[in-house]
């Protein structure tokens, strides 16, 4: 048998390979480029350093939960514990504690922004910790805001707010009100270009808040997370005594980097300590996304994806990591159905090989003993 003879059914098997190829090679291309954006919202590549093992965990938390910065507080001290109870240290701190993790909080809502005369409605998420380490953005001016700013009045907004506000991008330090109350700009983000929707009415502008100032704006009623949420009243002037008579408003998204000794030890020690089986909770461990077993683990289930048990609302960092999971994971299958042909005309190739080497092979002992004989 020839490879490639000529004849239309060669031709045929020829044209096929070529298009596998082809197609292998442009999911290894697709699939490369989302890993690549993935890696760049990996947390834990930024906090590594050294041999050292770290992981980067998410947990969604619905608002029924009624999960706060208290509870974040308690969930910190008991990781600590575990970390000294198992001998972990920063290889890289004399003080072999310092460093082991950093965390942050959020939620979500929507709240009404006023220059003068310029308003303009903004998705707004309540952050706490260090959370633009976790989401790091295109700065456009200015900076983010801090947990350590005595006044919490400053917030962060992207290309699009600023534009409606003020006309333009550069308006670090610019006032805006919201409820009436004067805030400041940190910083602009660009966060791209707004999705074309359908609904013309639909909310496409953006803005981060200190969450002590985000459940300041939202005593009374108020929209988290797709939840109706009443949180009394209260006075804030920006003291942290006054800040404590605030009542916190539900915290919907949790996320941390932390050491990872062992494989799953750091999924399997939040799940515990959160007790996640049993609550409204789902937690995701982001550094494994681009594992290719995990992605092969995530095909076997395509079709059930879209099915949830917990009433749990995704941010929008979240949505866009799950449309990359869902890229990643078309791209695996294909580039698996498309090395199926060459491996086979591979293994066919090698077998042919094979017994016409075999073949040459016993001819010639044949001759030989023939020649004996």
């Amino acid at each position: 048998m020839k490879v490639f003879p000529g004849g239309i059914k060669n031709k045929i098997r020829l044209s096929v390979f070529l298009l596998c190829i082809i197609v292998a090679l442009s999911c290894l291309c697709l699939l490369h480029i989302t890993n690549k954006k993935e890696n760049q919202f990996n947390a834990a590549r930024y906090w590594q350093s050294g041999r050292q093992e770290f992981t980067y965990i998410s947990v969604y938390i619905s608002p029924e939960e009624n999960w706060n910065e208290n509870d974040r507080n308690t969930l910190v001290s008991s990781l600590k514990m575990s970390f000294q109870q198992n001998s972990i240290i920063n290889k890289d701190r004399e003080d072999n504690s310092a460093g082991l993790l950093n965390d942050c909080f959020s939620c979500e809502g929507v709240m009404e922004f006023a220059n003068g005369k310029n308003t303009a409605s903004a998705k707004v998420t309540a952050t706490g910790g260090d959370f633009f380490f976790f989401h790091q953005a295109l700065w456009l001016s200015g900076s983010s805001y801090s947990d350590n700013d005595i006044m919490k009045d400053r917030a962060v907004i992207d290309k699009q707010l600023a534009w409606q506000l003020f006309g333009g991008e550069n308006v670090a330090g610019m006032p805006f009100k919201i409820n009436g109350n004067t805030y400041y700009v940190a910083g602009v983000v660009d966060m791209g270009e707004p999705e074309k929707k359908e609904n013309t009415n639909e909310i496409t502008c953006r803005a981060w808040l200190p969450y002590s100032a985000f459940c300041k704006e939202y005593q009374g009623q108020g929209s988290i997370s797709g939840e109706t949420v009443n949180t009394g009243s209260g006075i804030f002037q920006g003291t942290e005594q006054e800040e404590n008579v605030i009542n916190k408003l539900p915290v919907t998204c949790y996320e941390i980097v932390m050491p990872d000794p062992v494989k799953n030890w750091a999924l399997n020690i939040i799940q515990e300590n959160l007790d996640t089986e049993n609550r409204k909770m789902v937690v995701v461990e982001n550094s494994n996304r681009t594992n290719f077993f995990y992605v092969i683990n995530n095909l076997k289930r395509f079709f059930y994806k879209t099915t949830g048990t917990k009433p749990v609302a995704y941010p929008y960092w979240e949505n866009e990591a799950r449309v990359r999971d869902t890229q990643r994971e078309l791209y695996t299958g294909i580039l698996i159905i498309a090395v199926i042909y060459p491996v086979l005309l591979f293994i066919r190739v090698i077998v042919w090989i094979y017994k016409t080497i075999d073949g040459k092979i016993k001819k010639r002992i044949h001759k030989k003993h023939s020649l004996e004989v």
